[in-house]
């Protein structure tokens, strides 16, 4: 298990991972604390932050869900008020499948959709991230799976 507090969006880029360009990201994500604050990137430089595609899971003191394209802030980011009281219970793992296929990045939390984000200029960056601003979280578990394979008819 990864542990990170008061990051402060200082990445923790996984860089000897290069990411396909079709691919299903899995992994357990949990808030340590009621803040929330959960966060990884992909599709980034490895390097900057908001290089890629932010996920983000209790924000903004755990009352929204967002995709973001390289700004967690911007007008285009998609959001989700609905996860409320928490969206990211404290002590609880989340089971995250992050899946990036035919020009779409789509959000699974616990088998449920959480958001979609339709890219029409795919990001060619190969980095992932995990991150988060000064909440106490945890991450584990994370597999990529290649999904450049045949597709099936």
């Amino acid at each position: 298990r990864l542990w990170g507090e008061g990051g402060h969006n200082a990445a923790l880029w996984l860089n000897e991972l290069t990411l396909p360009e079709r691919a299903r990201i899995e992994l357990k994500a949990r808030a340590e604390t009621d803040t929330g604050d959960l966060k990884c990137e992909l599709y980034g430089d490895g390097e900057t932050h908001q290089s890629g595609m932010i996920i983000i899971n209790g924000g903004w003191h755990n009352k929204l869900r967002v995709i973001a394209r390289r700004d967690e802030h911007g007008e285009d980011r998609k959001e989700d008020r609905s996860c409320r009281p928490h969206c990211a219970p404290k002590g609880q793992d989340q089971r995250w499948v992050i899946e990036r296929d035919g020009g779409f990045i789509t959000w699974y939390i616990d088998g449920h959709l959480a958001l979609k984000w339709a890219e029409s200029a795919p990001l060619t960056g190969r980095r992932f991230a995990f991150n988060h601003w000064s909440a106490k979280v945890s991450y584990d578990d994370l597999v990529v799976y290649d999904l450049s394979g045949p597709r099936l008819p």
